[in-house]
């Protein structure tokens, strides 16, 4: 089998090359404040490649946010499959916690995902949704079935809507310690309020150890 030949690879590092000057950009500036230019003078590149690889810039924005959600749905997918692995005497719900303390955190420790996150809405529009149901909410619904599948949850929890409930909840949680002047005490708030929340769907008997 034959590998790429050598303009495919140039065209995927040019690719890259937008891609990443893109990633900077929109942490940076801002989508609104980015242009075409900046990111093809990022880049070194001529704006006719630009548009040889995306229509315009709100397609690679979708690209990212895309990029961003499925690396979460990915750590959903583990925390899932840990899940129905442990042992039956140990509470799930403690990683799933765990799994939403880390996207929370992520506000914090990853510009990327945090400006992402927080420009989404209004960068991408009625798109914003379509990704988040197709992309973010799967995951969410993985991970409820397992929990349910373990009888951790309440058995008439509507997994879908809760898995919609959730997720909105997250993406607010992201904005929330966003725009906070402290942004630590607003994860520690944010955290509690969801747990708290989650706590509601839990079958009697079950449940986290934390206090």
């Amino acid at each position: 089998m034959r590998g790429p030949n050598r303009r495919q690879m140039y065209a995927e590092q040019t690719r890259a090359d937008l891609v990443t000057a893109a990633r900077k950009l929109f942490v940076d500036n801002g989508f609104a404040e980015t242009s075409v230019e900046a990111i093809t003078g990022a880049a070194l590149v001529s704006k006719g490649t630009f548009y040889h690889h995306f229509p315009d810039k709100k397609a690679m924005f979708a690209e990212l946010y895309t990029e961003l959600l499925q690396q979460v749905g990915v750590l959903g997918d583990a925390t899932c499959e840990a899940i129905r692995a442990a042992a039956p005497d140990l509470p799930a719900m403690d990683s799933v916690a765990d799994l939403t303390h880390a996207f929370l955190r992520r506000t914090i420790d990853d510009p990327l995902h945090r400006e992402l996150m927080v420009q989404a809405p209004s960068v991408l529009g009625g798109q914003y949704r379509h990704i988040n149901d197709t992309v973010a909410q799967p995951p969410i619904e993985r991970l409820l079935t397992a929990l349910a599948e373990r009888g951790e949850l309440r058995p008439e929890v509507p997994i879908t809507t809760v898995a919609r409930l959730l997720l909105a909840g997250l993406c607010e949680g992201n904005q929330i310690i966003a725009a906070a002047p402290d942004r630590e005490d607003a994860l520690a708030r944010t955290f509690r309020a969801i747990t708290l929340m989650m706590s509601g769907l839990v079958a009697e008997g079950g449940g986290s150890r934390r206090g």
